[in-house]
């Protein structure tokens, strides 16, 4: 249970599992290997360089990252199973939106809101439980001030040069179309690393272009001085003088032309664009290894609901896919006008087999009665769940009493073919009791509820008792 509200456990048990950002949750606790799974998962969530976190249809945060919680300024064990209204007040009608639509099916639109001197993008996408059901929405905050500082300070930039004004972070450039010979402004080998005392300024067109850009780069020059596009606008690399590549945005027009109008001369600028490059590519890692994360955490989130569904011994569904099931069925047997079938089954004296011969071979006694079990209901296709100790539980959906009766004596039949030794019993084998109870048309007002099927068919099964045990009493009509 959460120390803040009490709902950490009904959120992981209804809708998808998140990570939880509390190392004693009781999920973990309970469940050592699945825990270690979600606690790797969890050490790769806190790295990403964007803030996450995961609030569920209800607008409360079930997990946040730490990257999260630094961007925003909380504490994010105190956010944890808080409204959203609570802990980032400002923020809460967006969020709201974002699962308004979510939960109407519609694209969740990213948004840009400020938060004290930083300008965030919020991106959000739904996410759906085992079920197909909407749980709630993953939500990413990726801190975009640097890159969109830099584009403002690039228009203006562009604004104020004109074309021409040289300013840190670009050069300008002048080609003569006719030579094909370019002159570049000193500040092109500052901004490269190159020695400024170096070579001539002046050289061939494009040949500082990396080889694998240029001819994007060279076709959008053929595009500009034929007239198809009214400027020149390429993005490519240039070598660094230390070693590696910058990436570079050129922009320009033809400014002059012959009597016979054709094209004379490109004037052009340049800009390093690295630094914008790389947080586009960093951008694109993170939005790639958040849906792998998410993947990854579905599938996690897959294992360990399977695993709090199974008996760990027997491997069959437990009591609680079992009551699961049983309410489905119910429901759909009402909906229908259909017939379902319990039956509880019991290993006769057990305690006395486990004082007998011991707990393992108990144990193995368990296993072998719950595969011969299951082979029988599922080849009638119904269901075999280990209900608790020595009870199991049998659903059969869609079958009328009589049927339901001869796959019952079918159960009986099969533990009795396997012979196995029961000293501690009068008969010497061991051998099960069987209750059934069936909902059909004359019994749809004596069983108002699921519960109410499962209760008598116990009453059955303690009929099967009284009776001398190794038998089926079902509920209502005869024994066998």
């Amino acid at each position: 249970m959460c120390v803040s509200c009490g709902c950490f456990r009904s959120c992981l048990e209804r809708w998808v599992m998140p990570i939880s950002k509390s190392r004693k949750s009781p999920f973990n606790a309970g469940n050592e290997r699945g825990g270690d799974r979600l606690l790797q998962i969890e050490a790769v969530y806190d790295k990403v360089p964007v803030g996450l976190c995961y609030i569920n249809r209800h607008g409360v945060f079930v997990t946040i990252n730490d990257q999260l919680s630094r961007m925003l300024g909380i504490a994010s064990e105190l956010a944890l199973c808080q409204r959203i209204e609570d802990i980032v007040p400002d923020h809460a009608p967006l969020l709201r939106k974002g699962l308004e639509a979510a939960l109407a099916g519609l694209a969740i639109p990213d948004q840009q809101i400020e938060h004290c001197e930083d300008t965030f993008m919020v991106s959000a996408a739904p996410v759906m439980n085992d079920l197909g059901e909407f749980a709630g929405i993953s939500v990413a905050y990726t801190n975009i001030t640097n890159m969109r500082k830099m584009a403002e300070k690039l228009w203006e930039t562009e604004q104020r040069t004109a074309y021409a004004l040289e300013s840190a972070g670009q050069w300008i450039w002048d080609l003569n179309i006719a030579t094909m010979r370019v002159w570049r402004s000193p500040q092109y080998r500052i901004l490269l690393g190159l020695d400024p005392n170096g070579a001539d300024s002046e050289s061939v067109a494009w040949d500082i272009v990396h080889p694998d850009d240029k001819a994007h780069a060279i076709q959008a020059f053929e595009d500009a001085v034929s007239g198809r596009t009214s400027h020149f606008e390429a993005i490519y690399r240039v070598p660094r003088g230390a070693g590696g590549n910058a990436w570079i945005l050129s922009r320009g027009k033809v400014v002059e032309y012959g009597p016979d109008g054709s094209p004379l001369r490109l004037l052009a600028t340049s800009v390093d664009i690295s630094a914008q490059k790389r947080v586009e590519e960093q951008l694109s890692t993170t939005v790639q290894l958040r849906l792998e994360l998410e993947q990854k955490l579905l599938e996690a989130n897959r294992k360990l609901k399977n695993q709090s569904e199974r008996d760990h011994l027997t491997n069959l569904p437990n009591r609680r896919k079992f009551s699961h099931l049983l309410k489905r069925e119910f429901v759909r047997a009402i909906e229908n006008a259909d017939t379902l079938a319990v039956l509880m089954v019991d290993i006769d004296h057990f305690k006395a087999y486990n004082d007998f011969y011991g707990h393992l071979a108990g144990d193995k006694c368990l296993v072998q009665v719950g595969r011969a079990l299951n082979k029988v209901v599922k080849d009638s296709g119904g269901s075999v769940a280990r209900f608790g100790g020595e009870e199991f539980a049998a659903l059969l959906p869609s079958i009328a009493t009589e049927r339901a009766a001869d796959i019952g004596g079918r159960m009986l039949e099969a533990i009795s073919a396997m012979q196995l030794e029961h000293g501690a019993s009068p008969s010497g084998k061991v051998s099960v009791s069987i209750g059934m109870a069936v909902l059909d048309e004359a019994h749809r007002v004596a069983v108002p509820g699921p519960d109410d099927l499962l209760n008598l068919a116990d009453s059955a099964l303690y009929e099967s008792k009284r009776n001398g045990r190794g038998r089926l009493s079902v509920w209502g009509a005869f024994t066998r």
